[in-house]
């Protein structure tokens, strides 16, 4: 049991957060159907899951699931003892296939391969180049590896260039989001990628939220984001999730063969922690195939026009302009408006998250739309319709 004192620092910092209305509690999500389809019972719709293209809930995934978890739960090991299968190296190899890569890793989740490739691969003589707005996984990645850590303004090319003129260190690694996790906007990743190859950087790209949304246009095969800015080849590694796009869960490195070499012999956070289980990785394999026929891509793409063109008619304030992705934000301003929104939305059948420090700035809170493909236009305009309503309080 704590003593009094110890007891008293806990409360207090609570208590603090309380005040800043920036406290945080864990909520039952069951409730919310993760189709995004309204539920009779509850009238709830979801807008704020990552399942962009609804495959959580695909029929045909679920009943391939139903036979595949009645071989075993889990390998309960790690890869390098006994938890390495048939399973992980076919879902690898179609990953690295879907990058157009040499090779893939597999990770227990995003964070984790965020952490575990950038710990590992830097050092003392690094230095990184990160935006502000990248995802927590890349910051608490660059506390914990012993690089310099030289942070640039969101896609502000001009300082991150002059950032790696004044650098005096020997190797030298930009990260940077494809799609921005809050703000929903893409990197400027063909500028980036030039600056990365005039000097010698390598080129970390977390794909995590373009990752079998957006890709090549021509090509169509949804390769992410630096598909479609057609620099894949310009990008060292890429680092992405399979909870997002896929509908399933885990992560994954997509690099050359040295550095996955690399990483499985020095990478924490791949050595030292059980591998994915198998049934995931089978879902995962059979998700991407579903994924790439693409049509999940074009709902969810026409889902996007019309709540832009809808918005735009309602003209909501805040709305971030020419945002072509599924993640939308609001601002909204202060943390207690943002709550205050938030809650209200959810007594009239809406759930979108809102979003407050420190994901953002404080006094920059924000309503994080997310858009998925099974959203009907009837659910999206009811949502900007709401929205607008509670704004005009």
């Amino acid at each position: 049991m704590l003593d009094k004192s110890n007891s008293i620092y806990f409360r207090n910092v609570l208590d603090n957060l309380k005040n800043e209305h920036l406290f945080r509690q864990l909520r039952i999500v069951n409730e919310i159907p993760s189709s995004r389809n309204r539920d009779p019972a509850l009238n709830i719709c979801d807008f704020s899951s990552n399942d962009y293209l609804a495959l959580s809930k695909n029929k045909i995934l679920i009943e391939k699931l139903q036979k595949v978890s009645n071989n075993s739960i889990s390998q309960c090991s790690s890869r390098l003892i006994s938890g390495n299968t048939s399973s992980l190296e076919e879902l690898e190899r179609s990953l690295s296939t879907h990058r157009n890569s040499e090779t893939a890793l597999v990770y227990p989740t995003g964070y984790m391969a965020n952490l575990g490739v950038i710990s590992c691969i830097a050092d003392k003589s690094t230095a990184i180049f990160s935006d502000e707005l990248n995802h927590a996984s890349i910051i608490d990645a660059c506390k914990l590896s012993d690089a310099k850590t030289y942070v640039f303004s969101h896609n502000n090319t001009i300082e991150l260039e002059q950032k790696i003129l004044s650098s005096k260190e020997n190797r030298k690694i930009i990260i940077t989001e494809g799609i921005f996790s809050m703000n929903g906007d893409f990197a400027k990743l063909v500028e980036i990628s030039k600056i990365a190859a005039m000097y010698c950087c390598i080129l970390i790209v977390d794909d995590a939220h373009g990752d079998f949304i957006v890709g090549s246009k021509k090509l169509k095969n949804y390769s992410g984001t630096p598909s479609l800015f057609d620099v894949d080849r310009y990008v060292d590694i890429h680092i992405s999730s399979l909870s997002k796009g896929l509908g399933c869960f885990g992560g994954y490195v997509s690099c050359p063969e040295l550095i996955r070499n690399f990483l499985i012999n020095k990478s924490r956070s791949f050595i030292f922690t059980s591998a994915l289980p198998d049934f995931m990785c089978e879902i995962a394999t059979s998700s991407i195939k579903l994924a790439k026929k693409g049509t999940q891509q074009e709902k969810l793409e026409k889902n996007i026009n019309y709540f832009h063109n809808f918005a735009k008619e309602q003209d909501i304030p805040g709305l971030a302009k020419n945002i072509q992705t599924p993640i939308i934000p609001i601002i909204i301003g202060s943390e207690k408006k943002t709550v205050t929104i938030s809650r209200k939305l959810q007594t009239r059948g809406f759930y979108v998250h809102g979003i407050r420090y420190p994901t953002v700035k404080k006094n920059e809170g924000q309503l994080r739309v997310s858009l998925s493909a099974a959203h009907t236009y009837d659910q999206i305009s009811d949502l900007i319709e709401n929205i607008v309503h509670l704004l005009k309080q």
